[in-house]
């Protein structure tokens, strides 16, 4: 596997990786290093080569785009030289970027098979983070790229129904792709929350803390709440670039001995006992191009554990959670957020409800029936299955080639014997 993300803090990643170590397979995955370490480790059976690159957090495109490439380079040169020594039979890439799945050309070339999982759509993010529009050239070449990336691929993953949707308005081949939903590890998410009544009301947020998260707005509902909840309490936890500036904003809004932040991404195993007393999930989502795409993993961990949440109303969440799972908002509006939040915190059985409607969700839609689509995928991708579906479509080329040979020569008879007849 390759990914441009620190790999003991992505629960997709880990979850496909693991879950295939488990079942006898050897894996490797080529990631960044966690925080900073660069060291190669063994966890949970598969095996983590962090290539010495930071990710870059910042605003300007053209370093996310140098920081890419030199990652893009490095992981190149490192799956070329373990494939000679290895010669693996895979290579799954997760996206993004999209172009990382030509990491996998020598492996490709000399037989693997290649599965490009994507993760997000890399046009629509950049339309929302530099504030492009779709005919923006920079926008078109990243489509273009996408559409490039799929095709080396020989499937590739979407993560669920409106994400492939968008794919395909992009130009790609529904034919091509197998929805694999972004669903918990019931190994690390498989035991609901026993709450206890405590001292505190706790909101809870984790995973990537950017503009698009809308936590800003989170933070001054926080501080409108308090004025009906004194001992309102609003943890977040994870990393990103817009880390700095809401840390000084709850400072402005003295929030200071109401909201705790944990200064760095969290390896996935380590979230539950960090959730445990939440009474509230938060996910505040800002509209966008590209948000409006999302079915973030912290919404479906957070209805696993058993924690109600508030959430922002998009056409895709709105495909999987109904009005009775989760409690939603427009996402436009601090104070329509702390009201929302004042009225849960005076609800304690709506908010029990929520939690077990929601359940239905992870009923039908969780790893263990997820994780066998996931397994079909990568055996129908093994050199043997790869090297028959390739004689399939020759002899498939080849019978075509006989059946219009017979056809020309049987066209040619038929004009014969009408000739002789005229004469």
């Amino acid at each position: 596997m390759v990914a441009y993300s620190e790999y003991v803090s992505d629960a997709r990643i880990r979850r496909e990786a693991e879950s295939l170590a488990k079942r006898g397979d050897s894996v490797d995955i080529v990631c960044l290093p966690h925080e900073h370490g660069t060291t190669r480790t063994t966890l949970n059976g598969v095996h983590i080569i962090p290539l010495n690159i930071r990710r870059y957090r910042g605003s300007s495109s053209l370093r996310y785009l140098c920081s890419y490439f030199t990652f893009f380079w490095r992981a190149l040169l490192c799956v070329s030289w373990r494939h000679l020594r290895l010669h693996y039979d895979l290579v799954q890439v997760h996206t993004m970027p999209d172009f990382m799945v030509f990491t996998a050309i020598l492996p490709r070339l000399t037989g693997a098979g290649v599965i490009l999982d994507v993760h997000d759509l890399m046009p629509e993010l950049y339309m929302s983070k530099f504030k492009l529009n779709r005919e923006h050239r920079l926008i078109k070449a990243i489509t273009t790229m996408e559409r490039a990336s799929v095709g080396f691929a020989h499937r590739a993953i979407a993560v669920h129904q409106p994400h492939l949707d968008a794919l395909v308005a992009h130009g790609n081949s529904m034919d091509h792709f197998e929805i694999l939903l972004n669903t918990p590890d019931p190994s690390v998410f498989g035991s609901r929350i026993s709450r206890c009544a405590g001292n505190s009301f706790k909101l809870v947020y984790h995973g990537t803390i950017s503009r698009r998260h809308g936590l800003e707005m989170a933070l001054r509902a926080t501080a409108l709440a308090r004025r009906y909840i004194p001992t309102i309490k609003f943890s977040i936890i994870g990393d990103g670039d817009d880390l700095d500036r809401l840390m000084n904003l709850a400072v402005d809004l003295g929030l200071d001995g109401s909201v705790e932040f944990s200064r760095g991404s969290v390896p996935v195993h380590e979230l539950p006992d960090l959730l445990t007393d939440a009474d509230l999930g938060i996910v505040p989502l800002k509209k966008d191009s590209f948000t409006q795409y999302m079915l973030p993993v912290k919404l479906m961990e957070y209805v696993a554990l058993g924690i109600p949440a508030v959430v922002t109303r998009t056409g895709t969440i709105d495909h999987y959670f109904d009005d009775s799972m989760v409690e939603y908002i427009s996402g436009e509006s601090a104070d329509e957020l702390a009201e929302t939040i004042v009225r849960l915190y005076r609800a304690p059985k709506r908010r029990e409800e929520m939690a077990r409607c929601a359940d239905e969700f992870t009923k039908f839609n969780n790893w263990s029936k997820q994780k066998l689509v996931y397994y079909r995928l990568v055996d129908s991708l093994a050199p043997s299955e790869i090297h028959a579906s390739n004689r399939r479509h020759l002899v498939s080329r080849r019978g075509f080639r006989i059946r219009e040979r017979r056809s020309e020569i049987s066209g040619r008879a038929v004009q014969q014997s009408e000739d002789e007849s005229g004469r």
